[in-house]
């Protein structure tokens, strides 16, 4: 069972909250955060924090900094307005915070499937402009090869006395 992380802090203006959360001597690579329109979780073993957030935030312009033993999260407010909590009231019911942290968690998979689709298709882009680059290369370099060999099939056409006639030429003879 986790332990609720209860001494965060939250600052807002009239377009932003942002939270800190202290991460008590944990590696950066060990917090998870899922953060949506409307709920923000935060997982490093064994604490959680979760907040099912008062207002919707725009999520795709959010961000994160980790420095002095916590995380900072800044979630830009979708209307400008101060807030009277961060979180809704805790007399909601436990059925309505489990709809709503569903709810972020499926909107947070089709993210980052959504993320893992679009970074494959570049990575595909990417290999085939390689690729047609490497093509156009060696076809450069055949094209120039059979022009040698064309010009040395030529000279072997040639008499000895046509080969070298036009070495003499400017020898004066």
């Amino acid at each position: 069972m986790p332990l609720r992380v209860t001494n965060f802090s939250w600052t807002q203006t009239d377009s932003m909250v942002c939270i800190t959360v202290p991460l008590k001597g944990i590696r950066v690579g060990n917090v998870d955060i899922i953060s949506t329109d409307e709920y923000l979780k935060v997982h490093y073993p064994p604490n959680l924090f979760e907040a099912f957030l008062f207002e919707p935030v725009d999520d795709a312009r959010s961000t994160v900094q980790f420095g002095n033993g916590a995380a900072v999260i800044c979630l830009p407010k979708r209307t400008n307005k101060v807030w009277e909590h961060l979180m809704i009231s805790a007399s909601k019911n436990d059925k309505e915070k489990k709809e709503t942290r569903e709810r972020a968690l499926l909107k947070y998979q089709e993210k980052l499937s959504v993320e893992s689709i679009s970074k494959a298709e570049k990575k595909y882009k990417e290999k085939k402009y390689a690729l047609e680059t490497m093509i156009k290369w060696l076809n450069r370099e055949a094209e120039a090869r059979r022009a040698v060999k064309a010009d040395i099939e030529d000279l072997k056409d040639l008499t000895e006395v046509e080969r070298y006639t036009d070495c003499f030429k400017d020898k004066g003879e």
